[in-house]
């Protein structure tokens, strides 16, 4: 046989589909958990909003970068 050639060794779209998969799952998983967190944090920003008006007696507790940024994306 030329160059070492083995046949069992030609079997690679298994393990390479087991990888892909193992892979999506992962990263699905992670980037699930990333989109539960800013929808959290959007959901705390509508209701630090709607329940404070930012004076004195009832003062937002959001970020006020947060707050800036959000405020020009919605004009």
């Amino acid at each position: 046989m030329a160059f070492n050639y083995h046949r069992e060794l030609q079997a690679w779209v298994v393990p390479l589909l087991l990888v892909g998969f193992f892979a999506y799952l992962m990263s699905h998983s992670f980037l699930s958990v990333f989109e539960v967190t800013a929808d959290a944090m959007f959901l705390c920003f509508a209701i630090d909003t709607e329940t404070n008006d930012g004076s004195e007696e009832k003062p937002y507790f959001v970020d006020q970068e947060l707050l800036v940024n959000l405020s020009d994306n919605s004009k």
